[in-house]
């Protein structure tokens, strides 16, 4: 009959020092993961560095943390001085159509500069919904579900709002306990921004609760393959050998003396003459009579 061994039966006291053992119990895995110690957590405002050829590209790829927040407390002034205390998590809003996240749609690094715009931020985003897209005539690249799926897996999202309103109002932000809301510089003079979500940034900026971030510009123009402007050129006809039939007529061909003198190479010509020696006119005598010609004039002196 086999007979069933505990640990302590195999091993001595001096044999289990070099050996973790996990314990008996409800919570014994998560108490010998916590014996043995954990790694050191990453910050929030950690992140892998950019690559150098994305920081040549995208100028706003090289803000550091330090650089977003001394922006955001020169353009608030005074007004972030009252607004209670600075290790406070502050929820900021932002809201979009939001496609794809690509650098070239500066969704991300607007994303980016809202989560660091403040020391801790609950960073909430706002996806607008198909039907208030297509009623003010927003494109949209994706369902409202994948865009939303799209957002959540950002890594500076903290909070989906998929029935984000088109124009802000006072009750949103009051129902959401949103601080401040980041906008884009330059929205304002967008022509593709539309006046009715201007209305509401507009609000937020009277209620000073907007924070500003800096639109990303691209150094690198984008390349003519992807250019949406540029019309393909037409290819060009190549002249027919013989001559066609034409309305109205026929177009008949050149003569075979002037085709045989544009086919003659015109450097023998050339050759012949500089290898001719120039011959200068034999000058007439003080005392030459006048020669007649058949009209009856003369020549000479």
């Amino acid at each position: 009959m086999r007979r069933s061994l505990d640990a302590l039966s195999v091993f001595s006291t001096d044999d289990l020092a070099d050996y973790d053992v996990i314990s008996d119990g409800p919570r014994s895995l998560e108490s010998s993961i916590a014996d043995l110690g954990q790694a050191p957590l990453r910050s929030a405002g950690s992140e892998p560095a950019p690559l150098p050829s994305a920081r040549e590209k995208f100028d706003t790829v090289a803000l550091t943390a330090e650089d977003i927040q001394a922006y955001v407390r020169r353009s608030l002034g005074s007004s972030a001085s009252g607004r209670g205390d600075e290790a406070r998590t502050w929820r900021v809003y932002v809201d979009g159509v939001f496609g794809p996240l690509t650098p070239r749609r500066r969704d991300v690094l607007q994303l980016r500069q809202a989560k660091l715009c403040f020391p801790s931020v609950h960073l909430l985003v706002g996806v607008f919904p198909e039907d208030v897209c297509e009623a003010h005539n927003a494109s949209t690249d994706f369902p409202h579900a994948d865009r939303c799926e799209v957002v959540r897996h950002c890594r500076w999202v903290d909070e989906v709002v998929p029935d984000a309103p088109w124009t802000l109002h006072e009750k949103f932000l009051r129902a959401r306990h949103i601080d401040y809301v980041a906008i884009d510089e330059g929205t304002s003079i967008d022509p593709d921004c539309d006046r009715e979500r201007l209305k509401g940034y507009d609000l937020v900026k009277s209620l000073r609760k907007a924070v500003p971030t800096r639109r990303t510009n691209m150094s690198t123009p984008m390349p003519r393959a992807h250019d949406p402007f540029r019309k393909a050129s037409k290819p060009r006809a190549e002249p027919e050998p013989e001559a066609k039939q034409a309305e109205g007529g026929t177009v008949k061909k050149a003569p075979v003396s002037l085709t045989q003198e544009a086919a003659a190479d015109p450097s023998a010509d050339l050759k012949d003459a500089l290898e001719t020696p120039f011959e200068e006119p034999p000058e007439p005598t003080p005392f030459e009579e006048p020669r007649v010609d058949e009209f009856g004039t003369g020549h000479g002196v």
